[in-house]
């Protein structure tokens, strides 16, 4: 099984004089809530903040710590605790501290007294983000007479600073390929070179109640709201070719496939190496089910490296920022298929990792996967 260990460097992007993200990757040291809030909780900012509490729950960063394919992909690799500091940014959402560096093994590790499990199960939650030094961050500074509580305006927000902590991460000996580079490709983008930042397509603008009963437009915090497929969508373009609409039993159906990344400012897919994203062909007779004597034809977008640090890189077939590429298909008609109204189905698929790894960690396609797009093209076979 090729489930890749972190043990990672962080390479924060136009650091500046945020307040945001130390130097390196390591535990937030978030230790107290700011008055006159009484904890640290997501459930605390949901009083007031409904809209985009309940916005950020369905998001990846609510469910960092809680999805399936992680916690299985970290009990296989021991629960290294470099795994944790962006799944569980927090030092109180860590159940065991390393006694030293690697902190690998239970007995490299002790009791942490500060843990609150609560905590622990928001995963990146709105403390990780918005608190620093007994102080809440956001994008704008408002007066005391507009909040309960102060707010001190932090420009990293705003942009690509604000991801770059978890997004962005290279390995001494590999720092020209780094292990995780989404904000590389964006800044190597056209979206990067016109400076749109992340946020414009993840934390899209909307309307609603920001505060209390104060109506204003506000970034949502839903991200692609635990992969969307409709958000997934908006990524690319799918174009499909076929040169003819009639057949004869026997004849060989021939047809493409064009992708295009025609909507994300990094590359389709991004992120940890085990993502992928799936194109898949699928010949169907009259009755809606698979023709005789065919299979499922998939091709894979990935980026493949090597299974031990510096996880040097071995291949990139990945679709960059504006790119595109043709798969071609061919599926023999059986003469002994019945005749009728044929489809041919393409379909895109996500995936957190191969269908080999779930299989060996013992998760479904439902868990891991999700379907996100489709096209189909029919043609008549006498």
């Amino acid at each position: 099984m090729r489930i890749l260990l972190l043990l990672l460097l962080a390479i924060p992007a136009q650091a500046g004089d945020s307040m945001l993200w130390p130097e390196r990757l390591e535990p937030l040291p978030v230790l107290s809530a700011p008055a006159p809030l009484p904890s640290l909780s997501a459930q605390t900012c949901n009083a007031c903040h409904g809209q985009i509490h309940d916005q950020w729950a369905q998001s990846g960063h609510a469910q960092s710590a809680t999805n399936p394919a992680w916690l299985a992909s970290k009990a296989a690799l021991g629960d290294p605790p470099a795994c944790q500091d962006c799944h569980l940014p927090l030092i109180q959402q860590r159940a065991e501290l390393p006694r030293g560096p690697g902190g690998g093994g239970a007995a490299g590790r002790t009791a942490n007294p500060a843990y609150e499990p609560t905590l622990a199960l928001e995963g990146v939650t709105c403390v990780v983000c918005h608190v620093r030094d007994g102080i809440i961050l956001g994008p704008r500074e408002l007066p005391p007479e507009q909040a309960p509580h102060p707010v001190e305006q932090d420009e990293a927000l705003r942009d690509a600073r604000a991801c770059a902590y978890c997004h962005q991460h290279a390995l001494p000996g590999a720092e020209d390929t780094p292990f995780l580079d989404t904000v590389g490709e964006w800044e190597r983008s056209a979206f990067g070179q016109a400076g749109i930042p992340c946020q414009d397509c993840h934390m899209q603008r909307v309307s609603g109640a920001i505060a209390g009963s104060r109506y204003a437009a506000f970034a949502s915090h839903g991200g692609l709201n635990n992969r969307d497929p409709a958000a997934l969508r908006r990524a690319v373009t799918l174009m499909l070719r076929i040169k003819k609409v009639r057949f004869e039993r026997g004849d060989t159906v021939r047809a493409s496939a064009e992708l295009l990344n025609t909507g994300a400012g990094h590359a389709v897919p991004t992120g940890d190496p085990n993502i992928r994203v799936e194109l898949r062909f699928e010949l169907l007779g009259p009755a809606g089910k698979l023709a005789k004597n065919t299979e499922p034809t998939s091709h894979w977008l990935a980026r493949e490296v090597q299974a031990e640090a510096p996880f040097a890189e071995i291949s990139d077939d990945r679709l960059q920022p504006g790119a595109s590429r043709t798969f071609d298909f061919g599926g023999e008609l059986h003469k002994k298929q019945d005749p009728g109204t044929f489809t041919l189905r393409v379909s895109l698929h996500w995936w957190a990792m191969s269908p080999e790894q779930a299989q060996e960690l013992k998760l479904g396609p439902e868990v891991v996967s999700v379907e996100f797009a489709e096209q189909q093209i029919r043609f008549e076979v006498n």
